[in-house]
């Protein structure tokens, strides 16, 4: 065991890029073993659209409209939705743990976490997405780039969305541990960016990105509590 503790330590990056491949590999496997429940899908994306209207946030359809007068537009966010969910959120982790390994991995942690519960939700609360609810939203990923992600992801995770999730994680990251003021504020201007995205592509409704970013929110919370509480805990005395 100590040859082992060892071997971890002396390769440490090694061992955290294997951790997160690895949480990654689960997930994707995961999310195509939920066979989707394509009735029961559509019934929660007609109920969300239902929320949103009454709330006045039913904003999918205008928003994609608008974007789509500028074609190479959409297709920029096309490309965002597809590599920046993963090669993005990867480059941010990269850098953070070469800017703080404590801050990576309350991160690691927190991701993991968020991710996991999103799985258990997907496969409790399967949702459409908007572009497939009959709700007049264009699949902008086939129509303009060819794609078709149905065929290699569970086509009824609509929410929560751990694209913005993921992004508002990447965000707050930035934002705390940049130096740069340019760094900073792509943090501020990435999350916004992914849930315009995720909206215009047909992918989400914005209670998907709100549900994605407050448990990534929480998640963030609480593995930054702990260590807290564990440092005020081993600080008072026996007679405190």
């Amino acid at each position: 065991m100590a040859r082992v503790q060892q071997l971890v330590a002396r390769h440490y990056g090694l061992t955290q890029v294997a951790i997160v491949l690895a949480a990654v590999d689960v997930y994707e496997l995961l999310r195509q073993a939920i066979r989707p429940d394509w009735p029961l899908a559509l019934q929660h994306a007609q109920e969300i659209d239902s929320l949103e209207r009454g709330l006045h946030v039913a904003w999918e359809v205008p928003v994609q409209h608008a974007l789509l007068q500028v074609p190479p537009l959409v297709q920029g966010l096309n490309a965002l939705y597809i590599g920046g969910h993963f090669v993005l959120t990867g480059a941010f982790f990269w850098w953070l743990y070469r800017r703080s390994r404590p801050a990576f991995r309350r991160f690691r942690n927190a991701f993991i976490a968020a991710t996991a519960c999103a799985l258990a939700v997907h496969a409790a609360f399967p949702t459409a997405p908007p572009r497939l609810a009959g709700l007049g939203l264009e699949d902008t990923l086939r129509t303009l780039s060819g794609l078709e992600i149905g065929s290699v992801s569970n086509p009824v995770a609509a929410i929560p969305s751990l694209h913005a999730g993921w992004a508002l994680g990447v965000g707050v990251g930035l934002a705390a541990y940049a130096r740069s003021r340019v760094s900073r504020a792509a943090g501020v201007a990435y999350p916004p960016l992914v849930v315009v995205t995720i909206v215009a592509t047909g992918n989400h409704f914005e209670l998907d990105a709100a549900a994605g970013m407050a448990l990534v929110a929480l998640a963030l919370a609480v593995v930054h509590l702990r260590p807290r509480r564990g440092v005020e805990q081993s600080g008072s005395s026996p007679g405190s």
